[in-house]
């Protein structure tokens, strides 16, 4: 918060300060240091996130000039980094201090926001912006436009962000909050435009590419965003998260063999990572080589054994081999280590039901439901187990508890006709389907195949279908 360029000359001065520090303390030395130095090494540990020397830092202001108008400051800062923001800003609100001083400025509006005070907090950035005549305040910038961020005013955080870029600390985190603005306001057109003119700037910035082709994926053009990342590793071709990205967006068009002609041109520039080893793996199980996909997932587990992916990646091979057993065992680990993954959940939700341990997969069904509630595919899973449980009626359950939550749900509704009509309930069945076909005509296609011989030879289910169709006509 506080600049230490406003008190010292430069970088080399924080340096020799924060030395000295570090030798007083190993070393029990005594140096003399006054208060504005010890602030100086105090927002220095700040920013290193190191809160035990921070404390140090502050213990020895306190102790050494209780009566010097600062300590109030330095203590908030103290408080306000163990976590007590509601002491730090008591305490500066009750000491006697210059309250357009930009440093208790900046430490107030540290404290609102973590209080969650998001637009008082803004006012007092402010205030400290207005204190530095708005000149060199980029960093004040972007702790402005987080707090509009978290007050969800969206125009205002992509306004800052782009104020602040220039004093970013993470350029490819900046670059994300920036893109991400684009998203929430609908304006990718414009992000389009912005990331053109940043590589404009600087046509080697490689965080650049990279998000101008991540607005690409963002928009669904992933070839457009392949091109960009290409670019990126031009400029780099050691540069392994633009590989990454390539085969990702490959496998999702599922270009398979361009995926492994990525991998291979990386591998060949020592770029290989753990990750892109399963898209690798990915790509050759999608093309029918479950052998050697099988060993590509091996030798990214091997490179980092914490990785779910790798796991994951054997246990859909092994689901795809009909193993259910051994599939569970692997998606089980993939799922401790990324444990709010539902993809994960949902294929052993299928495998336990492979091998008719439905109670188990109601297990993780109910999870998958507890993170995600409002995810119509929880529901039908749910529904499934209880069909192949043989229990109709907690089937009909479980589509009613969905529709609670996701009324007049097209996928559920369809569901729920099929179940009346399995029961040879058919005047239910009718008017639910007739609900459904009113919602999404399209999905009466999917629900003729829930039971192709009965369904279609149904008189009464084929002439409101094609009752619909005119209609839709």
């Amino acid at each position: 918060m506080f600049d230490d360029d406003n008190f010292l000359d430069d970088d080399m001065d924080v340096k020799e300060l924060v030395n000295r520090f570090e030798e007083t303390v190993k070393q029990r030395q005594s140096f003399y240091f006054d208060a504005d130095e010890l602030n100086v090494i105090l927002e220095h540990y700040l920013q290193q996130n190191n809160i035990k020397r921070a404390n140090q830092a502050a213990d020895m202001a306190v102790k050494y000039h209780p009566n010097d108008p600062l300590i109030s400051i330095i203590r908030a800062k103290q408080l306000l980094a163990n976590s007590h923001a509601k002491e730090a800003l008591y305490t500066l609100k009750s000491a006697n201090l210059d309250h357009d001083d930009a440093d208790y400025l900046l430490t107030l509006a540290a404290c609102h926001s973590d209080l969650g005070e998001h637009q008082k907090a803004i006012n007092a950035y402010m205030k400290a912006a207005k204190e530095f005549d708005f000149k060199d305040c980029e960093d004040i910038y972007n702790f402005i436009a987080v707090e509009y961020e978290n007050l969800g005013d969206m125009e205002n955080a992509l306004k800052f962000f782009k104020l602040g870029i220039d004093k970013a600390e993470d350029i490819e985190n900046q670059y994300f909050e920036i893109r991400n603005c684009y998203s929430i306001l609908h304006k990718m057109e414009e992000g389009l435009e912005f990331f053109r003119k940043e590589i404009d700037k600087n046509p080697y910035s490689i965080p650049a590419w990279m998000a101008l082709g991540n607005c690409y994926v963002r928009m669904g053009q992933l070839e457009n965003a392949i091109e960009q990342f290409e670019y990126a590793v031009a400029i780099d071709p050691h540069y392994k998260k633009g590989y990454i990205d390539i085969a990702t967006a490959y496998n999702e068009l599922d270009r398979f063999n361009e995926t492994i002609e990525t991998v291979e041109e990386a591998k060949r520039y020592n770029a290989e990572t753990a990750l892109l080893l399963c898209l690798y793996g990915e790509a050759f199980a999608k093309t029918g080589n479950n052998e050697e996909a099988l060993k590509i997932y091996h030798k990214a587990m091997k490179m980092d054994d914490k990785l779910p992916e790798a796991y994951a990646g054997i246990g859909f091979v092994l689901s795809d081999e009909n193993n259910p057993e051994s599939a569970i065992k692997f998606l089980k680990h993939a799922h401790i280590l990324s444990p709010y993954n539902t993809d994960y959940m949902y294929v052993i939700v299928e495998e336990y039901n492979k091998l008719e341990q439905y109670d188990n997969a109601l297990k993780f069904v109910n999870e998958i439901l507890d993170l995600n509630p409002y995810d119509e595919n929880v529901y039908i899973s749910m529904m499934e187990c209880y069909v192949l449980k043989d229990d109709p009626e907690k089937a009909m359950e479980a589509l009613e508890r969905g529709l609670l939550i996701l009324p007049n749900n097209a996928a559920l509704l369809y569901r729920k006709a099929f179940i009346y009509f399995a029961q040879d309930m058919t005047e239910s069945g009718l008017l639910t389907l007739e609900m459904a076909l009113d919602k999404d005509y399209d999905g009466h296609i999917e629900f003729l195949n829930f039971d192709a011989e009965n369904l279609t030879s149904n008189p009464n289910i084929m002439d409101l279908i094609e009752e619909y169709r005119k209609k839709k006509a």
